[in-house]
């Protein structure tokens, strides 16, 4: 018999790929429930109503883009090079996220404020997944003195607004991204 995490990945799995497959809007429920192999109840049970789906599968992509993440932020160099790579791998991950990138296209005004007004709860994921770094860099004297949440929420508003917002550099071609991010650090070491 299955255990109710995995019952709860079934959910989410035949969720992402409803809602890659539906129209903007459309209820996914029942579809849902038949790809999972279970009932609309139990979808409910497990994971909530829709918006509480759309939460968890953006929840569960984000652990999973941190997983993805974890090799480049505690490879060999220095703080600010793996800073720099770490804003560059999750912006081209985000860029590469099928259901992300439908979602934005067909329906931002419901993708947009997880990203913005909502986005509470994902810089608090990027708190917890980036700060122990940066304050054992601080720790190993490789790092300024500073409030490890301010510099990680920098981080993640900088980078949901790569993701979510056009602007002037080429966010599809890694090198000109990584002279972007280097050159805003610059600016914050000159001001300073």
């Amino acid at each position: 018999m299955a255990g109710e995490k995995e019952i709860k990945a079934r959910i989410l799995d035949a969720a992402e790929q409803c809602l890659l497959e539906s129209e903007p809007g459309a209820r996914i429920h029942a579809a849902v429930a038949e790809r999972a192999g279970v009932s609309r109840p139990t979808v409910y049970k497990y994971v909530g109503d829709q918006e509480a789906i759309v939460a968890a599968i953006l929840h569960r992509d984000i652990n999973r883009m941190h997983e993805a993440a974890e090799h480049v932020l505690t490879r060999r160099g220095s703080l600010r090079e793996r800073f720099v790579e770490t804003i560059v791998f999750v912006v081209g991950y985000a860029r590469s996220h099928a259901l992300l990138q439908k979602g934005l296209r067909e329906n931002p005004a419901a993708i947009l404020p997880w990203f913005t007004v909502n986005a509470g709860p994902i810089i608090e994921m990027g708190i917890a997944f980036v700060g122990p770094h940066i304050k054992q860099a601080i720790a190993d004297g490789d790092f300024p003195d500073v409030e490890p949440r301010v510099v990680v929420e920098w981080c993640c508003r900088l980078t949901l607004s790569l993701i979510t917002t056009p602007g002037t550099v080429r966010l599809d071609d890694p090198d000109l991204l990584r002279r972007y991010v280097e050159d805003l650090l610059d600016i914050g070491s000159v001001i300073s």
